[in-house]
Formats: C-alpha cells, sequence, structure tokens
C-alpha cells in the first residue's frame, strides 16, 4: 500500500500524531459548543412576520422569512466584461489551466511524481515541483469578483451584505447572455458555451488559458434567523461563543433552520473525527517505518512484521484516538467518556489476545 505522506519516517509519524490529536480535541469542543448554541437558540428564538418590524423585538434572536425584494436594488454589472443580473448576488469565477504535482512514496521509501494538467480557480505554484518542465505561470490576468446588490429587502427588513453573501449563485449566465453583453470587449477572448476564454481554436486548452463563468443568485424568497437590530439583522452569541445567524433560501421556520444547523454539526463531527483517526493511526504507523524498511530486507519476515505493525498501528491509534474524544468531553458529558475509556481499556487489553502467526520455517 502506498504512503502518500511525504515526511514519512518517525518525523513524520509524531507530526501526524501532534496533527491527529489537536484536530480531534479541537472538533469535540467544537461539536459540544455549537451543540449547546443551536440548543440555545431553539429556546429562545421568536417566529415572525416580514410583513412589518416590531420595536418589542429589537435585540432578539428571530426567524423571518419572505419575498427577496429587488425593486429598489441596483442592477449588478461587471464592468470588465459588461455582464449584468438583476439579482442579490452576482460572482465572477476565473480559472487557469495549469499543472498540478502528485507525488507518493512506495513501500521501500521510493518517491515518484506525477503531473496533470487542470482547471483551477488560483494559482497552482510550480517552483516547488520536483521535476521541471511544467511551469505554470504566477499571475492571472482576471481576479474572480463577487457584487452585492444594494438595497435588497426582505418584507419590511433590510438584508445585510453579509447575509447576502452567504446566497448561492446556482444560475449560470449563458451562451446568448454573455455573447450579447460581452460582445468581443477585450481583444483574444471570445465565448464559447458559458464561459469568455482564450481557449485556441483547436478546442484544446493550453497551460496559462483562462476561462471565465459567471453566475447569479435566482431565489424568490428567502428566511433568517438572526437577531433583530432595528430594520435589519446582526449575529446572535450564545453563551458557549459560537454564533448563529443564518440565511436559507425558500420559505422556512426556525426550526428548519435549526435543524440544518444540527445536521450540519453532526455531519462536520463525524468527519473530522474520522480524519483525526486516520492521521494519529498513520503517524504511528510511520513510527515504525525503520523496522519496515529494516524487514524488507528478509523477506521470510517482511509480510509478518507488515501484518503486525499494521494490527499494532490501527488498534493503538483507535485507542488513542477514543482517549482524546473522551477526555475532550469529559467535561461535558462524563457518563459517555466512562464508556469509552472503557472501550479504551478493552482494546489494549485484547491485543494480547491477538493471535500470533507462526514464522518458523519448515526445512524438511
Amino acid at each position: 500500500m502506498k504512503n502518500k505522506n511525504k515526511g514519512g519516517g518517525i518525523i513524520g509519524g509524531l507530526l501526524l500524531l501532534i496533527i491527529g490529536i489537536g484536530l480531534l480535541w479541537y472538533n469535540e469542543g467544537r461539536t459540544v459548543k455549537t451543540a449547546q448554541a443551536i440548543n440555545e437558540a431553539k429556546k429562545n428564538y421568536i417566529q415572525v412576520k416580514s410583513d412589518k418590524v416590531d420595536s418589542k423585538n429589537e435585540g432578539k434572536l428571530i426567524a423571518t422569512n419572505g419575498k427577496l425584494d429587488l425593486t429598489n436594488s441596483n442592477e449588478l454589472v461587471d464592468e470588465v466584461f459588461g455582464i449584468k443580473a438583476k439579482s442579490a448576488k452576482l460572482t465572477r469565477t476565473v480559472e487557469m489551466y495549469q499543472w498540478e504535482e502528485e507525488c507518493e512514496t512506495d513501500d521501500n521509501n521510493n518517491e515518484k511524481c506525477t503531473y496533470k494538467k487542470e482547471w483551477s480557480d488560483s494559482l497552482i505554484d510550480s517552483s516547488e515541483f520536483k521535476e521541471s518542465g511544467h511551469e505554470n505561470p504566477d499571475t492571472m490576468l482576471y481576479n474572480s469578483e463577487e457584487y452585492l446588490a444594494d438595497n435588497v429587502h426582505v418584507g419590511a427588513f433590510d438584508l445585510s451584505k453579509d447575509l447576502q453573501s452567504r446566497l448561492s449563485t446556482k444560475k449560470a449566465v449563458g451562451y446568448a447572455q454573455l455573447n450579447e453583453e460581452f460582445a468581443g470587449r477585450i481583444e483574444n477572448l471570445k465565448v464559447t458555451g458559458n464561459y469568455i476564454n482564450n481557449i485556441p481554436e483547436s478546442g484544446e486548452p493550453e497551460i496559462g488559458n483562462i476561462r471565465v463563468s459567471f453566475n447569479y443568485n435566482d431565489s424568490e424568497s428567502v428566511s433568517v434567523l438572526a437577531v433583530q437590530n432595528d430594520k435589519t439583522f446582526t449575529t446572535f452569541v450564545a453563551k458557549s461563543g459560537k454564533k448563529v445567524y443564518r440565511i436559507k433560501e425558500g420559505i422556512h421556520t426556525g426550526d428548519v433552520i435549526l435543524q440544518d444547523m444540527t445536521n450540519e454539526n453532526n455531519l462536520i463531527k463525524w468527519l473530522l473525527r474520522l480524519v483525526g483517526t486516520l492521521l494519529i493511526i498513520g503517524g504511528i504507523g510511520s513510527l515504525f517505518a525503520p523496522i519496515q524498511m529494516l524487514a524488507n530486507y528478509i523477506p521470510i519476515v517482511r509480510n509478518l512484521v507488515s501484518y503486525a505493525t499494521g494490527l499494532i498501528a490501527f488498534v493503538v491509534g483507535l485507542g488513542i484516538s477514543l482517549l482524546v474524544i473522551a477526555l475532550a468531553w469529559f467535561r461535558f458529558r462524563p457518563v459517555l467518556s466512562i464508556i469509552l475509556i472503557v472501550i479504551v481499556v478493552g482494546l489494549i487489553v485484547g491485543l494480547k489476545f491477538i493471535p500470533k502467526k507462526d514464522t518458523q520455517v519448515d526445512t524438511k
């Protein structure tokens, strides 16, 4: 199995171990504080209509929804490319065709790098590439941009720019509009499909070519969960220090928005737990790299060493991960922490009962 950790060895293993432990510790604290903030918001928010602003709710956490009103807002215009949109939000995305490097280290500590071309909306620094001949430009001709309209309302409320910036831009500006509004404003750029680009007529992009796309928000209504601040909204700060400040496209209640936050919190929790655990297991596995390298010169024990170190890394790594989670949760969930600690002890004790392979060679 290939090891993608370039650091490798003891130093790399220790680094992975520290990062994994730190990530798990941070994640458990983040998860609990976010859950507490959601519960606090659920107990305190008021569902209100958006057709009028009630001064009695000033400074309170409210949930409201209504039509996204752009009647008095300006038309958004990208002055460089001439693209327009009557929307709360318009985005320009600039991508450049570049080289990307991927390096892997095999079990014999031999590094192999491969290179592929891809579209990227950020510069890829090729100065650190292992092999020459894959140079990327160090600048882009144009930058990605975001445009937000003024005077956007939800009923009687003014929609803040912070919330506007959180709106999606799923609707693409298509070929017909691009072709009409761009109309050859910039030499050497043309419209192909939903992109303004400088790809050769052959249709095959070259390193350094760019393509520019535009997307905008086309929502008809939105829902907001935030603190009422005069005619607009501001952030709710929970006792845990976490913030609640949400906008969701469509007509929804505060409970729906809070459920979204709960689902998001749970998803992030398990993803970071998985990543942290894999980092710890990988770190412990890397600590055995010197032993594995020595074993590679002795074919008769190579597979056994690989199996044993892999199993130990998995069990010990999982045990450390559970222990870190248990300690992080101890101040919040003592019962759960005790259960996890019992599982860790069980894993450690279980190592004694792992069957050992017979390594004796039959010389008959």
